[in-house]
């Protein structure tokens, strides 16, 4: 049977719950963690038409047996295609009578570029950290418009800091330390905020002065960008530009959530 929105949420938040009282550590990503992050606007997610197709999951390699046997105890069937695919860096379940999905990415999301999660997941709860969300979305190369409807109300409700000032605020100088040594993930990061902006007129759920709020704060990320000292590697990676590939293939719908 199909599972809607709510029971989505629920069920993240419950498995996240009762695997923490096993001493497990699991954080939600993609577009439900979006959800979570933007109470205040969860009509727009309805609006623009945004459903959630499945759970995603940030949790630490360490904890692999863990995750697995907890997973297993509540009825989800490992897929293993996936995980000899990915040489255990993924897990996937899926529920036989919800057809559910779960998905668990260990200690790093790695699509089009890497979103590192160790030593992160304990910035926030239930939810991976704000930053790493507008970073997981940034990384598509070939983002598609669920995920730019997922960037636009993120920035609708949360500021851009000049570094980590609670849950609730990106903190832009830890991307810009992260993008300041790699070229390739700062292209991408840069085109794709550009392309936010350019998509911003054809949401009509979206009012004009939420629109000038995204806008401003996109651009005072981008300047955040340009103005941030560049490594030496990232350097030499500039000078090559887009005459050699800056990032890793993967197909379209693997790269988003």
């Amino acid at each position: 049977m199909a599972v809607a929105n709510e029971q989505f949420v629920a069920e993240a938040l419950r498995l996240v719950a009762e695997a923490a009282v096993d001493g497990i550590r699991l954080r939600i990503l993609g577009s439900l963690a979006y959800r979570l992050h933007c109470p205040e606007n969860l009509e727009l997610f309805d609006k623009m038409e945004r459903d959630l197709t499945d759970i995603d999951f940030a949790a630490e390699k360490s904890q692999t047996r863990e995750i697995r046997q907890f997973l297993t105890d509540r009825g989800y069937s490992e897929d293993l295609k996936i995980t000899i695919a990915t040489e255990g860096s993924r897990l996937y379940f899926e529920h036989p009578e919800t057809s559910l999905g779960v998905d668990v990415f260990f200690d790093e999301l790695y699509f089009c570029h890497r979103i590192p999660f160790r030593g992160r997941l304990e910035l926030d709860e239930p939810t991976i950290a704000t930053t790493d969300l507008l970073l997981e979305k940034m990384q598509i190369v070939e983002i598609n418009l669920k995920d730019i409807k997922d960037t636009i109300v993120l920035l609708i409700e949360h500021d851009i800091a000049a570094s980590r000032n609670g849950r609730e605020t990106i903190d832009g100088s830890y991307v810009t330390g992260l993008l300041s040594d790699d070229w390739g993930f700062y292209f991408t990061v840069t085109q794709n905020l550009k392309k936010v902006k350019r998509f911003l007129p054809q949401f009509d759920s979206v009012s004009p002065g939420q629109a000038i709020v995204v806008e401003r704060r996109i651009d005072a990320l981008l300047d955040s960008l340009e103005q941030v000292p560049k490594s030496r590697k990232w350097r030499l990676r500039a000078k090559i530009g887009t005459k050699k590939r800056w990032y890793q293939e993967v197909a379209a719908k693997e790269s988003g959530f």
